[in-house]
């Protein structure tokens, strides 16, 4: 009896190991391009505050008043 479980539990390795190989196989190369994904979303992002900052300055420097939506927007999504 317990050379059947031994057996029954080699077993179960031996068809274990090539399944969790093979399923984890694609999964490498996708996150270095998610990364780079998110880096370039964030330069983006900062790009466009950049110049929506400068265009408040310029408009301030102006006298202007500085749209109130862009600002509250803004201070929405750094909360």
């Amino acid at each position: 009896m317990k050379k059947l479980l031994t057996i029954v539990a080699i077993a179960a390795a031996v068809l274990a190991v090539p399944l969790a190989m093979a399923q984890n196989a694609g999964q490498g190369q996708p996150t270095p391009q998610q990364g780079e994904q998110a880096d370039k979303a964030q330069s983006e992002a900062d790009a466009k505050a950049k110049r929506r900052a400068q265009a408040t300055a310029e408009m301030k420097a102006r006298g202007e008043q500085a749209p109130q939506k862009e600002e509250e927007e803004e201070a929405k999504k750094k909360r």
